[in-house]
């Protein structure tokens, strides 16, 4: 099963902490195991100079073995504390001489690590129970009759020293603790140090994504690599790359639909201006329906037309300077004006309530002239004769509302989209809301939607509020 990594970093640190931590128990366990030998070896050395010194106060005298075993040897042995200690000399015939205990005599492999010039060996063995490590050592004893002569007499003994196992597991266990101690602080420090270094060494990718993230949504410019890592370069030059196909694709976009638009617009006023001149010829009834249908065509078209010009303008926002300050009470006065001949044919009333003298936002006073009027348009088109329509503006908000008969529940949801219209029988594009949505993202403002909104009694029963919210 392989192992899905999703994170970058996490990756690194798995790929390096996983090799470490296997170097590391690598290095413990030889490591542990060298120890070891060292403390067997040093304890076995301590079994040979014991046996050395008992082999070197041994004497022939008079043909007649002669052994004391010297204090030297007895502290050797009982400053060893935790563990006991033997000892044993036998004669070539394997005759115990002098000793504290029976020590098993072996034949088997020697099993030291260390060589001594003397006959030694080094065996482990068991005596009344006890684990034990035993030390041979064969010592040759000469006489000589007269100093003067060459010859004498001679005698082989064997001495055995042998130790219990406490001391050196306790000392074993000693190391081990400290080797595991040792490691573990290793591996931690070193842990972290990766963890570090990986952090740092990441930290290029962490400002770019900084950058790319606070980078403004019309900003479809180049990125300069100079300053980044080598590493970074191709991926910065393939995203170059992608920027300025994206950035070619919405300015052949932008071109496209302002020049269908233009040249849209031309042949639908030279429409109307021959519907108009139709209509004032002499006909039947049957052919003023059929110029009448035209010419509801033809201003449908048309309107059509504009909207597409201003929904490329919204989309295109970040192309206009939107640091100016407008004061949407003014622009919603002269909105009324322009807007009231119409709404007046209509039946509708149109008003405005200003609660405030003034209120200034950053923005482009031509896409929020367009904002404004898409949402009294859609009023006034979607309302029946008698209706009231009122623009209302107070220190952070601007609403139209409408008593009309509302927006159904199940619509709500999508008429800021593109090309929606419901069940309205009226004629328009679906484009005036989305329009609305679009500006208003381009200028950071919020909007909302309230429908029913007017009360009658205890019940919600009809109208419908746009408002903007304007930032402070």
């Amino acid at each position: 099963m392989s192992l899905r990594i999703k994170s970058l970093k996490q990756a690194l640190f798995i790929w390096l902490v996983l090799p470490l931590v296997l170097l590391i128990i690598i290095n413990a366990v030889f490591s542990y195991r060298n120890s070891v030998d060292a403390a067997n070896n040093a304890y076995d050395r301590s079994l040979y100079i014991a046996a050395r010194t008992i082999a070197e106060e041994s004497k022939l005298e008079g043909g007649r073995l002669k052994i004391e075993v010297p204090e030297s040897a007895t502290y050797l042995f009982e400053s060893n504390i935790g563990s006991r200690f033997f000892y044993q000399i036998v004669d070539a015939d394997n005759q115990t001489l002098v000793g504290n205990a029976m020590l098993p005599s072996t034949s088997g492999q020697t099993e030291n690590s260390v060589n001594y010039f003397s006959l030694v060996s080094f065996h482990n063995e068991n005596i009344n129970g006890l684990p034990i490590r035993l030390a041979i050592l064969k010592h040759s004893l000469v006489e000589s009759a007269d100093l003067n002569q060459k010859s004498g007499t001679k005698g082989l003994i064997t001495i055995k020293v042998a130790e219990t196992l406490e001391a050196r597991n306790i000392l074993i266990s000693h190391m081990l603790r400290e080797l595991l101690l040792g490691q573990t602080i290793l591996l931690i420090a070193l842990t972290g140090l990766i963890w570090i270094v990986i952090n740092k060494s990441l930290k290029p990718i962490n400002r770019l994504s900084r950058y790319l993230a606070n980078r403004d949504e019309s900003d479809l410019s180049t990125i300069e690599n100079k300053s980044l890592p080598k590493e970074l370069i191709p991926f910065i030059e393939s995203l170059n790359i992608y920027l300025s196909r994206l950035a070619n694709l919405l300015t052949l976009r932008k071109k496209f639909i302002g020049n269908a638009a233009h040249q849209l617009r031309t042949p639908w006023a030279i429409v109307k201006t021959q519907v108009g001149l139709a209509k004032k010829e002499p006909m039947n009834e049957d052919l003023a329906k059929i110029i009448e249908g035209l010419s509801k065509t033809a201003d449908t078209s048309v309107r059509l037309t504009e909207q597409l010009l201003s929904m490329t303008k919204a989309e295109h926002g970040y192309e206009i300077d939107l640091t100016k300050n407008v004061d949407l009470v003014a622009l919603s006065k002269q909105l009324v004006i322009d807007y009231y001949p119409h709404a007046q044919k209509l039946g509708i009333d149109l008003g405005i309530d200003c609660q405030v003298n003034s209120l200034v936002v950053k923005g482009s006073e031509i896409l929020l002239s367009e904002c404004i009027g898409n949402l009294i348009d859609n009023a006034i088109r979607y309302c029946p004769s008698g209706t009231q329509v009122t623009i209302r503006i107070d220190h952070d908000s601007l609403s139209v509302i409408d008593n009309g008969p509302g927006i159904p529940l199940q619509y709500q949801g999508k008429v800021f989209n593109r090309f929606f219209r419901g069940d309205s029988k009226e004629p328009g594009s679906g484009l005036g809301l989305s329009i609305v949505k679009e500006i208003v993202l381009q200028h950071n403002l919020k909007i909302s939607l309230d429908s029913p909104y007017l009360l009658t009694g205890e019940n919600y029963h009809s109208g419908t509020k746009i408002t903007l919210f304007i930032p402070n």
